[in-house]
């Protein structure tokens, strides 16, 4: 369809790989649907690449500034202010997510990662700051602010020599990060969880792992009772159990017949992953329980036994790096390409 060009830059390429006819029309103006799926196409390529890790992201062009700055001006439905605060928060998102790349492929850059939190947190305000006044803030929305901050904070923190005070400063914002989080989540009304967006899902993955790092952190300035106080990850893997389980009482969603249900194997894979963190979570955190007052007022079902781990590599899952959820497939998938 080519609509990731300008259409005057489709005529340059057509008038010049042609035999010369006279002159050519004028090129036509995108429509804003034209300039919504655009944006959007880029917006899905970026949150699939970081969630599939076998693929890339569309390239953004000049155009597709363009046509977003066009959604922003004409604002013709209520919801394009809102398109196009999801993609400018994924703009700043897609960023952290090539630099947290390049900590995982070790790239010898002389600029090392870290030194591009500032730049990145500052451009996040921004997007803040310049959402319009009018616009209803949801939830969705929320989350993929303070999920974008995580990975921000969380750039070169667990793969470089970051100074000591910057990298405190670091991991205290990541955990908080996290908190509020997870706050948004177990907030989201049941009845709403079902239409909630797919990328929120590749959040509570992302999430959790750096949350995982934080807590088993061998720094010896990293507080670890502040973490259990903030952000206990078995607490909230409980939780997160707890909420699949409540949601799969509502929508019994099936992947294909005879199968479980997308939540049940949803709360499953949580337990197992939990059973096979706790150990090691336990031994950082001291094997103290948290106080349930700093951790949410959640009441948790009683949790069955534990389901047979038949299918799931649960060695796998203990080292999943941070941008690897490759154990959502099993839920959300198989992502084949």
């Amino acid at each position: 369809m080519g609509l990731t060009k300008a259409p005057v830059e489709e005529q340059y390429f057509t008038v010049c790989f042609k035999a010369w006819g006279g002159r050519p029309a004028p090129p036509r103006l995108r429509t804003l649907e034209e300039r919504r799926a655009v944006v959007s196409l880029w917006f899905l390529s970026s949150v699939l690449a970081s969630f599939v890790g076998k693929m890339d992201p569309l390239h953004w062009t000049p155009h597709m500034s363009d046509c977003l700055d066009a959604l922003e001006r004409e604002k013709l439905y209520p919801s394009d202010e809102l398109l196009a605060a999801f993609i400018r928060y994924q703009l700043v998102a897609d960023e952290a997510q090539k630099l947290l790349v390049r900590d995982v492929m070790g790239d010898p850059s002389p600029a090392p990662t870290y030194v591009f939190r500032k730049s990145l947190l500052a451009k996040l305000q921004a997007v803040r700051d310049g959402l319009p006044l009018n616009m209803p803030v949801t939830p969705v929305l929320q989350a993929h602010a303070l999920a974008t901050e995580v990975q921000i904070n969380s750039i070169g923190l667990f793969m470089q020599d970051v100074p000591v005070n910057q990298r405190i400063e670091s991991m205290y914002s990541c955990l908080r990060a996290i908190r509020a989080w997870f706050d948004l989540f177990f907030g989201v009304p049941i009845e709403e969880v079902a239409g909630s967006p797919f990328p929120i899902y590749i959040q509570l993955s992302q999430v959790q792992i750096a949350l995982y790092r934080l807590t088993t952190s061998e720094d010896p300035v990293w507080d670890k009772e502040l973490v259990r106080n903030t952000a206990d990850l078995l607490v909230l893997l409980d939780q997160t159990v707890d909420f699949f389980t409540r949601l799969d009482s509502t929508y019994k969603i099936k992947v294909s017949a005879g199968e479980e249900t997308v939540f049940r194997m949803a709360a499953k894979i949580m337990r197992n992953i939990k059973n096979s963190w706790e150990p090691t979570l336990s031994r950082h955190l001291g094997g103290v329980p948290s106080s349930s007052t700093n951790q949410g007022a959640f009441q948790l079902i009683p949790a069955p036994n534990p389901p047979d781990q038949q299918g799931i590599d649960m060695a796998a899952v203990n080292m999943m790096d941070f941008g690897d959820v490759a154990w959502m497939s099993d839920v959300f998938g198989p992502w084949e390409f």
